[in-house]
């Protein structure tokens, strides 16, 4: 096995859609005037072949798009990551407002739609939708693999220092 197996491994179709149906946070990346990337974590609806996420018009990531509509997103799954590359539009007026709503359909409770997804309203006014043109993916399972050879007994838990909230 060399580099090549394990860095131009693809994660499966399915289990990129799948993950895209999860309740899970994506990164989006918006192009700023100057040329870098502006990167925001946000909660999404993958529906009809789109990514949408709700935000308030004076971020950054609303006003870049309505400036410079090429836009990325990427997510993590068990043991892959995916990510797109795509156009961007940004949604205004009841339209906006329809796509919040399911938005926050798939991560609220019902309780919680009407009281906190109400209070989120009041300050996300537009939705962003981000039309897929390029994927990438990785997946590790031959990294995995590999690391599972060279390891022997040791188990994969017992590869990773503890996560102790900061430096030893």
């Amino acid at each position: 096995m060399d580099a090549s197996d394990i860095y131009l491994a693809k994660a499966a179709p399915e289990a990129i859609a799948s993950h895209l149906e999860r309740r899970i946070i994506a990164t989006v990346g918006t192009l700023n005037a100057d040329g870098s990337i502006h990167l925001a974590f946000v909660l999404f609806l993958w529906e009809g072949g789109k990514f949408y996420f709700e935000t308030a018009s004076m971020t950054k990531k609303a006003r870049n798009i309505a400036a410079r509509p090429t836009a990325s997103f990427a997510i993590q799954g068990d043991g892959f990551m995916a990510m797109a590359e795509g156009m961007g539009r940004l949604i205004e007026g009841d339209e906006a407002h329809a796509v919040n709503h399911r938005l926050r359909q798939k991560y609220l409770t019902a309780p919680a739609i009407e009281t906190v997804g109400a209070a989120w309203g009041t300050v996300d006014d537009v939705a962003v939708e981000i039309t897929p043109k390029k994927w990438r993916s990785w997946s590790n399972d031959a990294l995995s693999e590999l690391g599972r050879s060279a390891a022997g007994e040791l188990a994969p838990g017992d590869w990773w220092q503890p996560d102790s909230g900061g430096a030893d």
